[in-house]
């Protein structure tokens, strides 16, 4: 069931990219990583995306501004953050701006697998 769908893991931590993509491929997630809000942009312009998951903290371009960017010109696309940090005020702007959940690193392997099923089985039923 969960092949048919692409998440893009957004976070300028390598390891903490590498890894979760490595969760999502063997729960049979297609999965592609990004380390910037700006490669994440361009993966977004020529690829078909069912959730993005999106460290709050990056340099250059945050976690919102991506989520602000991805949703001028794909409103409806899944999206969660998530932060290591308590930035109170950057995760309410999160959610103002459409963000569906914010996850606290370190994240809870069971408990984010769980999430991002129900979420793509809300957005797209069977």
């Amino acid at each position: 069931m969960a092949s048919k769908y692409r998440l893009l893991v957004v976070d300028d931590d390598p390891l903490n990219t590498r890894t979760l993509c490595e969760i999502f491929t063997l729960n049979g997630y297609e999965t592609l990583a990004a380390h910037s809000g700006r490669e994440a942009l361009k993966i977004l312009k020529r690829t078909h995306i069912s959730c993005l998951i999106s460290d709050i903290k990056m340099p250059e371009m945050n976690g919102v501004e991506l989520l602000r960017a991805v949703k001028a010109f794909q409103p409806d696309i899944l999206f969660i953050l998530m932060t290591a940090y308590s930035d109170g005020d950057l995760i309410v702007q999160g959610v103002k701006e459409g963000a569906l959940v914010t996850l606290i690193k370190p994240l809870e392997v069971d408990r984010l697998l769980a999430q991002i099923a129900q979420i793509l089985k809300s957005q797209y039923p069977r």
